[in-house]
């Protein structure tokens, strides 16, 4: 896989995470709303309020945890860029020594080989690590969004008790909730199959090594 790749790979990663940001906020923005419509409604609103701090610490944790994702994939992308090119110089190394083994002073290069083959293989230790930290906070964030469900749900209940006035708009807002959750969903999900693309490609490397 080409740094090139890499790169792109990773900041499609962080396009998808930032979209869902966006979402995120904009939750924030109907928890907002809907604790200034369950205020007015009164009494018969009066279960709505708090589920809406339910909404903040979903956002909450949703924008939190995307940003330290979106550094990590970063990060990660950096080491697989290393990863390819210390693979590379391999490469050329074996090339070298199969071409040229009879070369008077080809054995001063031995200790160059043998520190890239070190690096080589601190790299991959590396990457399979932070590569298991992402994968399951990306994990984590999605089974986290699925609380959205149940947040939406109780707002729905309590719109259905609300007056008649106010019901259509609170189930709006319940409504809107669960759409905006799914939304966020689908982001982080496409972030997840992207960063398997990214992880067998550079799986693929070491096997060519």
């Amino acid at each position: 896989m080409s740094d090139k790749k890499v790169f792109v790979t990773a900041a499609e990663v962080a396009a998808e995470l930032n979209k869902g940001m966006v979402i995120a906020k904009r939750l924030l923005l109907i928890a907002s709303n809907a604790r200034a419509l369950a205020l007015r409604a009164g009494e018969s609103a009066a279960g709505f309020r708090p589920i809406t701090d339910s909404i903040d610490d979903l956002v909450r944790t949703t924008l939190d945890s995307s940003k330290v994702i979106n550094g990590k994939a970063q990060r990660l992308s950096r080491i697989a860029t290393a990863e390819n090119r210390s693979a590379l110089a391999l490469s050329k190394f074996n090339s070298m020594y199969q071409r040229d083994k009879d070369a008077k002073y080809i054995s001063s290069l031995d200790h160059v080989y043998e520190e890239t083959q070190k690096q080589h293989v601190a790299l991959m230790v590396e990457f399979r690590k932070e590569a298991k930290s992402l994968n399951d906070m990306l994990q984590d964030l999605y089974s986290e969004l699925r609380t959205a469900q149940i947040i939406s749900t109780m707002l729905s209940v309590e719109a259905s008790q609300a007056g008649e006035l106010y019901k259509n708009q609170l189930n709006s807002i319940a409504t809107s909730v669960a759409e905006s959750a799914n939304a966020i969903q689908s982001h982080v999900s496409q972030s997840l199959k992207l960063f398997s693309e990214l992880t067998k490609a550079v799986y693929a490397i070491k096997s060519t090594v």
